[in-house]
Parts: structure tokens; sequence; C-alpha cells
């Protein structure tokens, strides 16, 4: 079971990321409030989407030495690499220049511990001119452009993993990949759905229709695609 839930984990993390992708390159603007929601919604499941997987081995305390001693011909070795990368390189960094000034502000008003705590998750930066905010906007979106793919290549990757597998006839499937990836996009949107109908309310805000409207159409038409996919996975089969 708990090498089930962790596909089903990193799902989640693709999904909400490529939502929140949709904001910054593809400008679509009725999915800026659920942008920040949605990288926050991509973090925490990464974090946290490894822990099965060590709870699954026998001395998960010995997991760090694959970074250690990698083994560049083991696809399973490899990805803790492209985990590393998506989760520091890019999640990470995203948050921390689409935060930066959001910390400043907040480190400006607060009182200890907290003042102190955002000041250094701001790593002391204290520039919140135009200039400076215009550059964070820029960074941001060059880092999804580099997101994009790397989402692709995070759950594509799985995917892989899985197809790769001949013993069983019913994940050994060039199609894999695909079908994990679009299968990523239903479940994290779905995820992001029902965080923003939850937590808005109960913060007292007001739903916004048209973001809802729009995550629901991308919705629909992801799942029409993920469906047809396994589809045409069954039909060949046969």
């Amino acid at each position: 079971i708990l090498i089930v839930v962790y596909p089903y984990l990193t799902v989640l993390v693709a999904g909400a990321f490529i939502l929140a992708s949709l904001v910054k390159v593809f400008n679509v603007k009725e999915l800026q409030a659920v942008y920040k929601l949605s990288l926050l919604t991509a973090l925490a499941f990464l974090l946290i989407a490894p822990l099965p997987l060590l709870l699954h081995l026998g001395h998960p305390f010995r997991s760090y030495e694959i970074f250690l001693n990698p083994n560049f011909s083991s696809a399973m070795a490899m990805f803790g690499f492209v985990y590393a990368w998506y989760l520091m390189v890019v999640l990470i960094l995203e948050l921390w220049f689409t935060y930066r000034r959001d910390l400043i502000v907040w480190s400006e008003t607060e009182k200890f511990p907290m003042k102190w705590i955002h000041r250094a998750i701001a790593l002391f930066s204290t520039d919140i001119s135009e200039k400076a905010v215009n550059f964070d906007k820029k960074v941001v979106k060059a880092i999804t452009i580099i997101g994009i793919p790397s989402a692709f290549l995070l759950h594509g990757y799985v995917g892989f993993i899985f197809g790769s597998i001949k013993a069983n006839p019913w994940w050994s499937s060039v199609l894999m990949p695909i079908v994990f990836l679009f299968s990523a996009i239903v479940s994290g949107i779905a995820l992001v759905i029902t965080l923003y109908m939850i937590i808005i309310p109960f913060k007292g805000g007001k739903i916004d229709m048209k973001c809802l409207d729009r995550m629901a159409s991308f919705l629909f038409y992801a799942v029409i695609v993920d469906f047809s996919l396994e589809l045409l996975d069954f039909i060949h089969r046969l």
C-alpha cells in the first residue's frame, strides 16, 4: 500500500504546479486567485511524498547514500536527483521569489519571534522597490518555464518506472508515462479546487466563481484526455 500511496502523492505535486504555471507562463488571469495556493499545495505534498517509500524500506536511514554513491544505471536511484532538483531548484526558489516582498512587509510589523523568522526566510533582504519586485516577477516566470518540463519529468519518470516493469502486463506500457502525467493534472487540479472551496469560506472570504469555473473547465478537459488514454491502453491490451 505504501508503494501505491507514493505515486499518488507525486501526482498531486505535479498537477498543482502545472495549474500554477498557467498563471505565470500562459497568463490565465482567472487563476490568479489560486496561484499561491497551488504552489504551497505542491510544496506541502512534495515534502511528504518520499515518506511512504522511506517507511517501506527496511533501513530508511540509509536512503541518503543514493546521493553519496549514485548508481547511474538505476532508474530508481536517479529519481532521487530528479526529486531533489524539483524541490530545491524549482519549487523552493519560485516560492521564495513569490513571497520575498511579503516576508519583508510582515517582518516590519511583527514582533519576536516571527519578525526574525520571516527576516531569516527572506535572507535579510530589505529591498521592496518597484524595480526589485519586477525582478522577482521575471525570475518567477523564468523558474516556472523551467518548472513545467521538470513537472513533466517528475511524474512522467514515475510512469516510466512503472511502465518498465515487464512482470506486470497491466503496467508495462509505453503510454504509462503519459497516463501518469494526465492523471497528475486531474488529481492536482481537483485537490486545489477542493482546498480553495474549503479555505476561502473558512477565512471569511468570497469564492471567485470565474476562477472556480476556469479550474473546472481545465479539470474537465484533463479528465477527457486521461480517460481516452486509459481506454486506448485498455483496447490495445485486448
